[in-house]
């Protein structure tokens, strides 16, 4: 696409300017409500909401958060554990205390 602008003036360049923003603004909302409705047709066609097809939680909505690996073990009681997460539990520190490493405990 060629067209001269070399005979318009400052304002009349500036108001092109303008006018061009202007359509490139309505454009881009178009083609997003294009795209959501576009969704929306997909969605619906899958018998789902957006927000399950798109992965989303809803607003409100607990997520579902599972227990942290365990790292550390007793070595003498499998049932004292510890992710690594948090303060150390009791019977690590007292390991501890005892001189023995963190990394003995690790599973």
């Amino acid at each position: 696409m060629n067209i001269n602008l070399a005979p318009l003036s400052i304002a009349e360049l500036e108001q092109l300017i303008a006018d061009a923003n202007t359509l490139i603004e309505k454009k881009k909302n178009e083609s997003i409500r294009n795209a959501k409705a576009e969704v929306e047709r997909i969605a619906k066609e899958a018998g789902v909401t957006i927000e399950e097809l798109m992965g989303i939680t809803k607003p409100g909505a607990k997520a579902v958060r599972r227990p942290a690996a365990i790292k550390f073990r007793h070595p003498d009681d499998a049932s004292l554990t510890w992710s690594g997460r948090g303060k150390r539990p009791n019977w690590l520190q007292a390991e501890l205390a005892k001189g023995k490493q963190i990394e003995d405990f690790a599973v």
